[in-house]
């Protein structure tokens, strides 16, 4: 039986926005100037999105009580954006075939990510699917149409790459980033709680016409 609590600390944000840097970084060295600002600007437009979405329903409680939506996966879209790409130029030009296979066990990580959100109750399906389509909407673009930087990564990079990967689900270091969103939404929005999972603003999406109230009775702590 897989250690769903395991396999999701792959998609820690204490782990893979290092390697999102160490992507951009890469690309800027090897002179790979297009690749480059292509990855810096699509992850960068992912994660504000989920970024977004997440404050404005903990903030505002905007979301959709149909498809209970409170927010793009976070966890879902970091390992759909970074594993596979990571994988992918991780792994010497000259085994470009290799490359490609690196690429697509990225993508199956990724999926087991989001498959893991879902056992251990953490999000909705929507909120996976969605963050695992944002993902790939990053990743799989570069894979696909830039071109690879004259060099693959270092060993050190590689190296380093591989200590996070094993070490930081082992260790389960993560960043406390639900909570600081969570402190940060109810200043923005003036509240002294974030909304919760089931609780909708008046002005939340809805499927239809119906709306529903904003002060409801208190639910369970958000997933």
């Amino acid at each position: 039986m897989l250690n769903w609590q395991f396999i999701t600390r792959f998609g820690e944000t204490s782990l893979l926005l290092p390697g999102a840097m160490l992507i951009t970084a890469w690309l800027f060295h090897t002179r790979a100037i297009a690749s480059a600002w292509r990855w810096f600007l699509s992850f960068g437009v992912a994660a504000a999105m989920v970024l977004v979405s997440k404050l404005a329903f903990m903030g505002w409680g905007i979301g959709s009580a149909a498809l209970d939506f409170t927010g793009f996966s976070g966890h879902s879209m970091m390992a759909a954006s970074v594993l596979p790409a990571l994988l992918y130029l991780l792994v010497p030009n000259a085994w470009q075939r290799l490359a490609f296979g690196a690429g697509c066990m990225g993508m199956l990580l990724a999926l087991l990510v989001g498959f893991s959100r879902l056992e251990l109750d953490a999000h909705s399906s929507s909120e996976v699917l969605s963050g695992l389509i944002l993902g790939f909407g990053v990743s799989l673009p570069f894979i696909l149409s830039s071109s690879r930087p004259v060099r693959s990564a270092p060993v050190v990079a590689a190296s380093l790459v591989l200590v996070l990967l094993l070490a930081v689900p082992v260790t389960g270091v993560a960043a406390p980033t639900h909570h600081w969103l969570e402190v940060l939404a109810t200043r923005l929005a003036g509240r002294d709680k974030p909304f919760q999972r089931g609780q909708w603003s008046s002005w939340a999406l809805q499927s239809g016409h119906e709306q529903v109230l904003t002060h409801l009775a208190p639910v369970p702590l958000m997933r």
